[in-house]
Parts: C-alpha cells; structure tokens; sequence
C-alpha cells in the first residue's frame, strides 16, 4: 500500500465529486435491517442463500456449505468495496483509516509468529509497528508500545491474554494517531470518538471474560501510556462514566442514554450506536471525505449483519440474541 502523506491531503469539494456522487449511487442499494431480520428467520442454509435473492452477496454462496466460510468471504468483499471506492478518492487519511482492521490482522499473526520462535529482539519486531502504521512518523508515535518491547519484561516474553492485550491496544492507538491528522471537523471527530471506543470495549470485554484487572492495566496502552485503561476500570459498575466525559458531545449524549445492563449485552454493537449521529452529519456533505466515511461505515454495518445473521443460521445460534446484535443502518 502506497504512503499516504498528511501532507498531501486535499480538502477542495471538487476532487471529492465523482467519489462522492458514486456513494450517493449507491446508498439506495443498502440492505436496511428489515431485510435482514426477514434473513434470520431463514430456517436453514438453503432458505438463507435463497433470502439472499437480488442482493450483491447472492453470488457469495453457491452452496449451502460456502456458509461455513462466510467470515472470509465477507471480509474479502468488505476489502474488494474499499478499494474500490478509495480508487476513486483522492489521497486521504481515511484509506490508512479503515485499512488498520486488515492490517492488524497480519501484524498480529507476525507478531504472534516471532514471539513463539524463542523470544526475539525488540529491534526484530520494532519494524512491524512501520509496516502497520505505513507511515513512519506514525509508527514513531506509537513509542508507548514500541518502548515495551525493550523492557526487563518484554511484550514478546508475555503470555497469550497479555500479549493480545498490548496488541489490541496498538490498534486503538494507531486510530488516534491517524484521527489527529484529519483535516476534515466531522472526520477527525467520528476517528477519535471510533478509537477512544474501541479501547474502551476492549478493556471492558477483556474485564467481562475474567481477565484481571492488573493484567489489564499494566498491558493495555493508550495513547502512550495505561492510565486510561485505570481509569475505565475505576468505574466498572457504570462503563459509561470515563467514555463519556472523552467522546464528542454528539456521541457523549448517546452513551448517556444507553443502559448498563444493555453495554455489557453487547458492548460493541453499544460503541457503532453511539458513533450514529456524527455519521448521519457526515452524510448530509454533499462532497468530501466526510460523504465517503458515511458510505464507508454503512457498508461496515452492512456487513456485520450479514456475517451475524449467516453465522446465526449456520452454526444453530439463537436468532433472539443474533436480533438484539443487529449493527442500525446509516442510510
């Protein structure tokens, strides 16, 4: 993937047209969530693939057993939009953006690989961070999680729940890192207000599962250092309280509204609701990187509830619980 320079970033309205024109094209072929609450009452795979009808994933599965593959058939399509869309934009943040899911992966899998290949050198995996983040500079601000990889007790020494922790954590990271360079209001807000959530369901998902509240705290970096995941944790019994005095006022106001009992149902499906209003006002520019992002994320949404309702059908999951998971649509 070329660099993509701060430097370089464009914000005239003219260059953003076509792009901008060919997402409005496309928006009324969005899938709303009636149709996918009519695909979860599928009674089994065949039905599904049939629910499937004229939609763009019909294609996707040719069989009922192309099911249990649904996961990489999806991804591989969510990575066939984005490019397609980014083909049309000028150079922007946004590409490094949303392209950070996809590269994690590969930094987590090389990661993983070198640190069960007897404990390397930190200057063996410090060149990963450059690789994830594309740019260098970047990378050299992730120094909170590149500094780790050269203490008394390494990164690469931890165990599994640790190491995936101080992983997870660079991801959240590098979305901050990029969301300061957005020139764009809306888009610089929705980027910050996407990592600080992320960060915060990590460490609640993490605490939720049982890992304990010390390992979390001494592996969970955020922007440089762990005193956000020891704040966050400091208020288990109301997860909103930390959030929502950090997120936009926009999104601040939604966690507000959002029960307790309905975060730790899913605390992920939480964090898309709560992004909602900053990307319904990305979508009334007319042209620009904010139109592009609100295309962008509804094609996110879109997609989680496909893999959702699929796994559902397929692995046997109860289509009540997969119902109450169902992403909200943006378009």
């Amino acid at each position: 993937m070329p660099m993509i320079l701060s430097s370089k970033i464009t914000r005239r309205p003219a260059d953003w047209a076509f792009a901008s024109g060919t997402a409005a094209a496309l928006e009324p072929e969005l899938l709303s969530r009636p149709f996918f609450e009519a695909l979860l009452k599928s009674r089994d795979r065949s039905e599904a693939r049939a629910a499937l009808g004229k939609s763009p994933y019909r294609a996707l599965f040719p069989d009922d057993k192309s099911l249990d593959a649904a996961s990489g058939v999806i991804d591989a399509k969510a990575k066939e939009i984005k490019a397609g869309i980014f083909k049309l934009c000028p150079p922007h943040l946004l590409e490094n953006f949303f392209g950070i899911p996809d590269r994690f992966r590969t930094f987590r899998t090389l990661f993983g690989q070198a640190a069960r290949q007897g404990n390397p050198q930190g200057a063996d995996l410090e060149p990963l961070f450059t690789a994830f983040a594309v740019e260098p500079s970047f990378a050299d601000e992730l120094d909170g999680h590149r500094n780790r990889l050269f203490q008394s007790n390494p990164v690469q020494s931890a165990n599994a729940v640790e190491r995936s922790l101080y992983l997870d954590s660079a991801a959240c990271s590098l979305m901050l890192v990029v969301a300061r360079r957005a020139p764009e209001k809306l888009v610089r807000q929705y980027m910050r207000d996407r990592s600080l959530l992320s960060a915060w369901a990590c460490v609640f998902r993490s605490r939720w599962n049982g890992v304990p509240a010390e390992t979390i705290r001494s592996w969970f970096i955020y922007d440089g250092g762990c005193e956000l995941a020891s704040a966050l944790l400091g208020t288990e019994q109301d997860p909103r309280a930390v959030a929502s005095c950090r997120l936009s006022s926009a999104s601040a106001g939604i966690l507000d509204s959002i029960e307790p009992a309905r975060i730790k149902a899913d605390i992920d499906c939480a964090a898309s609701d709560i992004l909602r209003d900053t990307v319904l006002s990305c979508r009334l520019v007319s042209f620009g990187a904010e139109r592009i992002l609100s295309y962008l994320v509804a094609i996110e949404a879109e997609l989680v509830n496909l893999e959702l309702c699929l796994g559902s059908i397929a692995n046997g999951i109860d289509r009540d619980i997969t119902h109450s998971r169902l992403r909200r649509e943006y378009a």
